[in-house]
């Protein structure tokens, strides 16, 4: 029972009123004419929910992965799972434009949300997303089983705070293979995020409503794929909760206003802006609870350093432009989160930054290479991967879009949007450090989601509040509006999310063409992949010498693959070959190779002089190239 349906009013007569208003005619209390929530809509809300969720399970169960085209998985997705989304959909506003406010209703319809839009895959394939799932897992593996972090094998271990926190979970539980939990790291991440996405949110508004419908619309938008089993997915939850924390308790400016005149106009402008209004969020901790989050937010940053390479750098500007308007009193912070990451890498990652100092610092300052160019090698492959490329650009501006109208209905209003609008703005900074591998404004988008879904949704809420426990409701008109966007976010993001599932899945028949590999080629053997998506490394991080021919990128023009590059390798000491669907997907969705080249390959290299097949399945094949040892 909620508390809105179970509270009682008291209501005050005089002696004998009671009996004159049965006589005059007057209605007793009721729920409506008390403005409270009727418990069966409540029950009636919950119980849409539930069956949105078993209609949506239901449908995913019965999709045949081999459907799945380069369109990705809303071209096998039937119509029970579309009508499961509305229903989820339509639950959710319902339950925000309550008469009363009810938290826990919108918890359980938020929740409905993700299993449904976020748990496709662990629900239709059963296995981790992306290859680099099995990568983390083995890491973890290796570190846990050798007790050591080798700084000198790859970048990660120069970064090993998330996988030795998986190692010790391994280690607590009992449980060796945390193939399960990476099968569910999309699910679990993006519950794990509720908590500090709707404390953030919280603090970003002055109605609760807002806040809701701007986590709504984060679930909804968050296509960018980083919740999968990886230090990026940690990082962010750990960035989330600490950008919460310090707005939530440390909000205010962090020397007087009337020190000199920059501070002087700084203030005035900021109150310009964003002035006095009504925020909610902000607590007022006692000096001793005060100085033990400090020492938390400390510690936090502390652990994102030793995660992850860019999201300890993307606290930077979050903190200096909240410092700049009045949101962060606390001066000392930023200058520990520049200090931190600096230190780390000029230390602990001292024997990565030996050999990548180009990599790092090459590009800095280059804004049209970190942006433009990383943009123009995503924007390339195939018709229906550049279909997704294009339908990804047009969610990310129409998120924009809604975010900057967001923050002008904000400004009109006199309400809080200054600081959602700073957030928004923060990641941008990042621009002229370098292009990360070409994902740099991916990340950005997924940085600044979280305050820009809390504008984008602003000027739909309802600006009058009705009691001090109770908001204004959205209205049949904005409520309408509000179900049409999340319509139309949700199925945008089908496409942009799960656009490359060929090539982000695996089946159970891959999965056997890798475990024979391991029980064929002897440790120390090198092993190469055609192009770079295979699901391997959960285990033998290190026992192997691992190769591949081509990334899983776009090359305009590529030439064909040849037998020289694996004879070259292999003229030694011989070498074993695998080539899996998932290559075959990636290669032909991002133009990796000419189309069809891998199967021109298989046929004409499988049949040379040296080569030899020792395994073939639906899932791929392994060739031994001659010279490779038979046995350890």
């Amino acid at each position: 029972m909620t508390n809105d349906t179970a509270e009682t009013v008291p209501v005050r007569t005089a002696p004998g009123r009671d009996e004159h208003a049965r006589h005059s005619g007057a209605k007793p209390p009721t729920d409506r004419n008390l403005g409270l929530t009727p418990s069966w809509k409540v029950g009636a809300l919950a119980a849409v929910a539930a069956v949105a969720l078993v209609l949506g399970i239901w449908s995913m169960t019965g999709v045949d992965p081999q459907q799945i085209g380069g369109s990705g998985l809303i071209s096998a997705l039937p119509l029970t799972y579309f009508v499961a989304l509305a229903l989820s959909l339509a639950g959710f506003v319902a339950s925000l434009g309550l008469r009363r406010f009810i938290p826990g209703l919108l918890t359980w319809q938020v929740l409905v949300l993700v299993l449904i839009l976020h748990g496709a895959d662990p629900i239709i394939h059963g296995l981790p997303r992306l290859e680099a799932s099995f990568r983390h897992l083995g890491i973890a593996d290796n570190i846990s089983q050798s007790g050591q972090i080798n700084t000198g094998l790859d970048a990660y271990f120069n970064w090993p705070g998330f996988f030795d926190a998986l190692g010790m979970l391994s280690g607590a539980t009992g449980v060796a293979d945390l193939t399960g939990i990476a099968t569910w790291a999309p699910v679990g991440i993006n519950v794990i995020l509720l908590a500090p996405l709707l404390a953030l949110a919280t603090r970003l508004t002055s109605n609760p409503r807002q806040a809701w419908a701007g986590v709504w619309v984060f679930y909804l938008t968050s296509w960018v794929g980083q919740d999968y089993l990886a230090p990026q997915a940690y990082a962010f939850v750990l960035l989330l909760t600490l950008l919460a924390l310090l707005l939530s308790t440390f909000s205010g400016w962090a020397w007087p206003t009337d020190r000199n005149r920059f501070c002087r106009w700084l203030a005035r402008s900021v109150s310009g802006l964003d002035g006095p209004v009504a925020r909610q969020g902000i607590v007022g901790p006692s000096r001793v609870d005060a100085a033990i989050l400090v020492v938390v937010s400390s510690l936090i940053l502390m652990a994102m350093t030793a995660s992850h390479q860019l999201t300890p750098f993307a606290v930077i500007p979050f903190l200096a432009v909240f410092l700049l308007t009045g949101q962060l009193r606390l001066r000392f912070l930023p200058v520990l989160a520049v200090v931190l990451p600096l230190g780390w890498l000029l230390f602990a990652a001292s024997a990565y930054l030996q050999g990548h100092t180009g990599q790092l610092f090459g590009s800095f300052g280059d804004v049209g290479a970190n942006t433009l160019g990383a943009l123009s090698t995503k924007v390339s492959g195939s018709d229906s991967h550049m279909f997704v490329v294009y339908t990804r650009l047009a969610e990310v501006a129409l998120v924009w879009v809604l975010a900057i109208i967001g923050a002008i209905t904000g400004y009109k209003r006199k309400t809080p949007w200054l600081a959602a609008a700073a957030g928004t703005l923060a990641p941008l900074f990042l621009i002229p450090a370098q292009p990360y591998g070409g994902e740099l404004l991916l990340r950005l988008y997924l940085f600044s989601l979280p305050f820009a879904a809390c504008l984008a949704v602003l000027p739909l809420m309802s600006d009058k509040i009705v009691a001090s426990d109770r908001t204004g409701g959205l209205g049949l008109k904005r409520a309408l509006i509000l179900l049409l966007l999340g319509g139309l976010l949700a199925a945008t993001t089908i496409v942009t999310r799960y656009g490359n599932d060929s090539m982000e899945s695996f089946n159970d028949d891959e999965i056997a063409v890798v475990n024979h590999l391991y029980s064929t080629a002897p440790t120390g053997s090198i092993l190469i992949e055609a192009v770079r998506n295979t699901p391997w490394k959960a285990q033998h991080y290190a026992d192997y010498d691992y190769r591949a021919l081509v990334a899983a990128e776009a090359r305009p023009g590529a030439a064909p693959l040849t037998c020289d590059p694996v004879n070259e390798i292999a003229r030694n000491s011989g070498a074993y070959v695998i080539v899996t669907d998932s290559q075959q997907a990636a290669a032909d969705l991002r133009g990796s190779t000419p189309a069809d080249d891998l199967k021109h390959f298989i046929a004409t290299c499988g049949t040379s002089p040296g080569w030899t097949k020792v395994f073939e399945n639906a899932g791929g094949v392994i060739f031994q190239i001659q010279g490779a040892k038979n046995g350890k």
